[in-house]
This record gives C-alpha cells, sequence and structure tokens, in this order.
C-alpha cells in the first residue's frame, strides 16, 4: 500500500514524498518480504532523473516501508487507458519522447557496476506501462525494481523470481525461463512504445 506523506525538519523545513508498505496480508510472507528488502537495497543505489529514488528503507512494528520520491502525476497505463475511452491517440513526438526517457533510464540501471566496479547486469524484469510514471511538469520516471534481478557474477536468477511480472510485456526468453540481460527490458520497451503508437494492446491472448 502507498501513501502520500510529508517529512518535517527544522525552521519549518518539510518534504513531500510517499511511503511504500507492504500490505498486512502479505507482512507474513518470507519470500514477498525479501523481495520488498531487495527493492530497497537496489533502488537505493540507483540515482538517475528516469527513476524514482529511495529516500530511506524501515521497519515500524511489523511492516517494513520505503520513502521515496513523490512523483505527482499519473502512470502510463492510466494515460493509455485515458486515451482509449476518448478514441484518441498519442501524437508521435509524445510517444517517441515517453520512450526516449524510459530508454534513458533503462540504460543508466543496465550500465550500473557495484563498489568493485563489477558490472551489476541489473534486469528490471516488470517494464510496463503502470511502472513508467510521467510527472506533470514532463519528466517520465521507473518504479518498482522489486522483482529486478542482479547477477555480477554471484550465480543465475533465483528460480521464484523467473516468472514474476506481467505476462503481456515479458520477453519470449523471460517467459521461457531462460537467463535474462538488458535486452530482456528493452523487448518490454518497446511493446510500451509499440502500444503508445497503436492504442491497442500487443498481446491479450491468455
Amino acid at each position: 500500500e502507498v501513501f502520500r506523506a510529508k517529512t518535517f525538519g527544522e525552521a519549518g523545513f518539510e518534504k513531500v514524498l510517499v511511503i511504500k508498505r507492504i500490505l498486512e496480508r502479505y507482512s507474513q510472507d518470507p519470500e514477498f518480504v525479501e523481495m520488498f528488502i531487495q527493492e530497497a537495497k537496489l533502488s537505493a543505489q540507483l540515482s538517475h532523473p528516469n527513476i524514482v529514488q529511495v529516500f530511506d528503507f524501515g521497519k515500524q512494528g511489523d511492516h517494513y516501508f520505503i520513502a521515496m520520491e513523490l512523483v505527482d502525476g499519473k502512470d502510463l497505463k492510466g494515460l493509455l487507458r485515458r486515451l482509449a475511452q476518448s478514441g484518441e491517440r498519442m501524437p508521435v513526438r509524445t510517444a517517441a519522447y515517453l520512450a526516449y526517457e524510459l530508454a534513458k533510464g533503462l540504460a543508466y540501471a543496465h550500465s550500473r557496476t557495484d563498489s568493485a566496479g563489477m558490472p551489476l547486469n541489473l534486469v528490471h524484469r516488470d517494464v510496463s506501462p503502470s511502472n513508467v510514471l510521467l510527472a506533470y511538469d514532463g519528466q517520465v520516471k521507473i518504479v518498482d525494481f522489486g522483482i529486478a534481478e542482479v547477477e555480477s557474477g554471484r550465480g543465475q536468477p533465483s528460480e521464484s523470481a523467473v516468472l514474476k511480472g506481467k505476462y503481456s510485456y515479458m520477453s519470449p526468453e523471460q517467459t521461457e525461463a531462460r537467463e535474462l540481460d538488458a535486452r530482456s527490458d528493452l523487448f518490454s520497451a518497446g511493446i510500451c512504445l509499440w502500444e503508445m503508437l497503436t492504442g491497442h494492446r500487443l498481446f491479450k491472448a491468455d
């Protein structure tokens, strides 16, 4: 669950942010909690204009939480739905701009290295319209690295993480539980661009 929140400091300092917390029914699920902790650790290493920034991570009672940047706007999924309802098509220039900004954020995440300079080989694994946030001032930001995998030479992706995500935006290799690299995220981003340009879902079958 997600809350709009405000932090207070000295001399009247205030900052509006978002608190993301595990739902009560999942708070005792070790795998879900581990995924949430993984998201916090990964996101804290990423600092880029096209990625939602994480400020803090902690635990209040039995609840883990992430304090993160507030994006004042809507997600791409909501925009596409609104356009479809009104029978409008997204302008090509707008779709190209959104795809370009999305690609910049992914390029940064894909090229990140650890403290020793070794590539993290980070793959988001859930690039989809609901995870692309559009701020009213024109910023485009990727959110939700909860099922991302970091390999950096430390073995293969966990089996439990292989098929998490939205099937309609997965690359073929992800649906087949094969080892992934950055190209899988680019395939998913390509689906998002196709849907922005056409106004239709690309993969809707069961």
